[in-house]
């Protein structure tokens, strides 16, 4: 068996990246990735803004990396 380099990515915004960039983030050795929260530059004008979008980085993209094999962390 090959030994492979296993990479944590300690900064990475998934929320505006495509499934073919978690395949080829898995790919090249990505076992693990850190994505911190970030103001998506429109106004919030409704609490509903934020339930959405922290929804997404707490629950979808964690379910999303782990299709390939990959652990999400958030940082809030």
């Amino acid at each position: 068996m090959e030994d492979k380099m296993m990479f944590i990515d300690p900064h990475v915004h998934m929320t505006s990246r495509t499934t073919d960039d978690y395949e080829a983030m898995a790919a090249a050795g990505i076992v693990a990735l850190i994505e911190p929260s970030f103001w998506l530059g429109q106004p919030r004008t409704q609490v509903g803004s934020f339930q959405d979008y922290y929804s997404s980085l707490v629950g979808w993209e964690p379910f999303r990396a782990s299709q390939f094999g990959i652990n999400h962390y958030c940082t809030i």
